[in-house]
């Protein structure tokens, strides 16, 4: 057991995970679909409530009460009926948004698939204005769902738990003020509790940042305040001197040689910048100005009741303060 866990990385499920398990099973409201129901999947949002609890009551209340929400999640955007988009398929990356790595079938000695990438081409403001925000987001859901069905591969053939070890090279990434405004704005919390904690927890874990320069520890500060506990441990900084951590985990035969191992055939394709030209504009502008329009404070919510039915489309345009 390790850190409280009752099934650690590259172990089968412990009896006494299976049996946390079968509790939340039984206790879920939701439909759950026979591709997502697993153990190893339940026992995701098990691992995450045992972060934050001790007792047993706690935590299966805690992780029934977060698998339904992520249920609710996967029945809006149909993610068990749809074909899952590998990174190929997903204009996030088809735009190049992001910088794209493949997700390799090597693992580490926790039965966790590598993931490397390189940040030194991403920007912040392409990410950020270049789609639609439901859009993206939308985008980012069939990201992770393609990583949780690549790592439930893992898990079919090895009956061990597994994650993403991902592998993040910040060699030439320089800061520049959007990145700092999206980190303190709390856009950079909002999207990691959103994927990493709220939907797919213990999926992408560790994220090894390695190359670090002094600055990043300014923003990574400032989102640790904004981030639940165990962030320190899903979110590891190296600087230069990395290697001898990966290689203790990780075989040098597969870590690239760009990061001091072995391999010559993990390779990253870079972000391209998108101009501000081709930014994502609403096409009725003259109807977003007609729109009854309201102000939520910074920190704040707001509930609205509208009456609408079934044949109908609810759509809402929203714009912020800041620039993120």
């Amino acid at each position: 057991m390790t850190r409280g866990f009752s099934t650690a990385f590259g172990e089968p499920l412990t009896d006494l995970s299976k049996r946390i398990v079968n509790d939340v099973r039984l206790r879920i409201t939701q439909p759950i679909s026979e591709i997502f129901d697993t153990d190893f999947n339940i026992y995701r949002f098990v691992m995450a409530a045992e972060r934050l609890h001790k007792k047993e009551k706690d935590i299966i209340e805690a992780s029934t009460r977060s698998l339904n929400n992520h249920l609710r999640i996967r029945k809006a955007l149909d993610l068990d009926n749809e074909p899952v988009k590998s990174f190929d398929e997903n204009p996030i990356f088809q735009k190049k948004l992001m910088p794209k790595g493949e997700i390799l079938t090597a693992h580490d000695r926790q039965n966790r698939l590598l993931w490397y990438i390189e940040y030194s081409t991403i920007s912040v403001e392409s990410i950020a204005h270049a789609l639609q925000t439901s859009q993206a987001c939308k985008y980012q859901f069939w990201q992770f769902e393609y990583m949780l069905r690549r790592v439930m591969e893992q898990e079919e053939k090895t009956g061990r738990l597994s994650s993403i070890r991902h592998i993040v090279d910040m060699s030439g990434y320089e800061i520049n003020p959007f990145t700092m405004i999206f980190v303190s704005s709390g856009t950079l919390a909002y999207y990691s509790q959103l994927f990493h904690y709220d939907n797919y927890p213990e999926l992408v874990t560790p994220v090894d940042i390695v190359n670090i320069a002094k600055w990043i520890y300014v923003p990574y500060n400032v989102a640790r305040t904004m981030m639940p506990t165990g962030f320190s441990d899903k979110f590891r900084l190296h600087d230069g001197n990395f290697l001898k951590a990966l290689a203790e985990e990780i075989d040098v035969n597969y870590i690239p040689t760009s990061l001091g191992g072995k391999n010559k055939d993990i390779s990253c394709i870079g972000a391209v910048r998108v101009p501000q030209c081709e930014y994502w504009v609403s096409d009725s502008p003259e109807l977003l100005n007609q729109l009854e329009s309201f102000h939520i404070p910074a920190r704040k919510s707001r509930h609205m009741t509208i009456e609408i039915t079934e044949t109908k489309t609810l759509s809402w345009y929203f714009r912020t303060d800041g620039d993120v």
